[in-house]
């Protein structure tokens, strides 16, 4: 039985146009890849609309600055170790930063508010422009530091001089409108509404919070990060289920005008 399929088999092969012996391997090629894109795409599109896209076709949540900002050092009050390791910051002449006890230092714990001065105010939160970074680290700072050699370069020297251009994490649809002022004001005063609470998180006497308090809501834990990702997805789902939480309007026209 095996042998009659087999000379079966060859009988077709003899009778099958050259053209057509051509063509298949490239159908079947084609197909495969026909089928890989189209998982591709359904794979990008599922994550997309659940939570982040996969990073790519420019689509990264964590997009490397003109600068680096480690908000770890700036804005964050833990030990300044790295993840992996465990180990303490290194300055740039390889020496662990370290206190006189041989601790590792902590970060210097400023308040977003610093330069993110309009975001209790107004829709955007603000960039700090270059003169408030250089007000300290005119002078703060080692000269030997690449990352402080390209700020200096953006605001003291007079033929690179201007503003930083910052690349944007965290955005939004252009149909949605969204303002930090009255987000900030409501859990500054309803702290219990607050999400992803920090590791220093304190509620004030009179039972309100500081406006740096609030950001983990919808940014994670930016004071931790070395590098600022989008941790939060953002989506119209989330945005409603917070809504709805707090008893503030799902209308469409709250955020869509």
């Amino acid at each position: 039985m095996f042998n009659k399929f087999i000379e079966f088999l060859k009988e077709k092969d003899r009778n099958t146009p050259t053209w057509l012996k051509i063509l298949i391997p490239f159908l079947a090629f084609g197909g495969l890849a026909f089928h890989a894109i189209m998982a591709f795409i359904t794979a990008f599109l599922i994550t997309a609309w659940f939570g982040n896209p996969l990073p790519v076709f420019g689509f990264n949540q964590s997009p490397d600055q003109p600068i680096a900002f480690p908000h770890t050092i700036h804005a964050g009050v833990g030990k300044l170790i790295v993840p992996k390791t465990g180990k303490p910051y290194k300055d740039i002449y390889g020496n662990e930063r370290v206190n006189d006890s041989g601790e590792p230092l902590t970060g210097l714990g400023m308040d977003c508010t610093y330069c993110h001065k309009t975001v209790t105010k107004e829709a955007w939160a603000g960039v700090p422009p270059v003169e408030l970074c250089i007000s300290c680290h005119k002078v703060i700072g080692s000269n030997e530091s690449q990352e402080l050699t390209k700020l200096r370069e953006f605001g003291l020297s007079e033929k690179t001089k201007g503003p930083i251009k910052w690349k944007r994490v965290h955005r939004m649809p252009d149909h949605v409108r969204f303002v930090h002022e009255p987000h900030i004001r409501y859990l500054t005063s309803n702290p219990k509404a607050i999400q992803n609470k920090s590791t220093d998180f304190k509620i004030l006497d009179n039972g309100t919070v500081e406006a740096s308090q609030v950001c983990t809501t919808c940014h994670g834990q930016i004071a931790e990060m070395e590098k600022v990702t989008q941790k939060e997805p953002l989506k119209m789902g989330q945005c409603v289920a917070c809504h709805r939480a707090n008893e503030a309007s799902i209308g469409c026209e709250t955020c869509h005008h």
